[in-house]
């Protein structure tokens, strides 16, 4: 009952008369599409709702190949990768057709199983150690490389591991984008107008 209650409460499922048909959505026309679930603001039992629906549903249609092989991008994937059966799905996503890129700023949060699963890895600075260890551990070159390269990284610079660099580093610039960015760091003490955008630009830059 109270199963019940959480999800009418949640406003995910009510007596629309045109739903909104994921199938329909994802559905090959010829055309590239780009889908994007916005989890902002919703409450962590909301949440983790939502995601274990799109990962059922993504998995029944896929299974039955009734849509194409797709990227799933799960950006802030902290928040809800443990309180899901993602795990689950990694380990089938290459017979599924699935391929999930996990966006993070908490590596040590996400679980080992994950990581094993990983093709590639694209590591930006990080100098926090429990972080640099877990990312050590699914590296295919050595654990102090890693490390000590990850913490090195300037501003807008990536390094690159896995498969798509045959294991070897690779560390590239990242091109700015002139697109505003969610990642910004807002500034107490700031002088004037034009102090303040340049230091919100350069804040943009150093975390993206």
């Amino acid at each position: 009952m109270s199963r019940m209650n959480s999800i009418e409460a949640s406003g995910f499922v009510n007596e629309e008369r045109n739903p909104t048909d994921l199938k329909s959505i994802l559905h090959n026309s010829g055309e590239w599409r780009l889908v994007i679930v916005d989890l902002l603001n919703l409450i962590p039992a909301t949440r983790r709702l939502i995601v274990e629906y799109l990962l059922t549903k993504l998995s029944s249609l896929l299974k039955n190949n009734m849509i194409n092989p797709i990227f799933l991008f799960a950006e802030e994937a902290h928040l809800y990768l443990r309180e899901t059966y993602w795990e689950d799905i990694v380990t089938r996503m290459r017979h599924l057709g699935l391929f999930p890129v996990f966006i993070t700023n908490q590596p040590d949060t996400i679980p080992e199983a994950v990581y094993r699963q990983a093709d590639n890895i694209f590591l930006f600075n990080f100098s926090n150690e429990n972080d640099l260890e877990r990312i050590s551990k699914a590296a295919r070159i050595d654990a102090e490389s890693v490390k000590m390269l990850g913490k090195t990284l300037p501003p807008r610079y990536c390094l690159l591991i896995g498969r798509m660099v045959s294991d070897i580093p690779v560390m590239l610039k990242v091109r700015s984008s002139e697109l505003k960015t969610m990642g910004y760091t807002r500034i107490f003490f700031r002088n004037d107008t034009k102090r303040q955008g340049e230091t919100y630009w350069r804040n943009s830059e150093a975390i993206h």
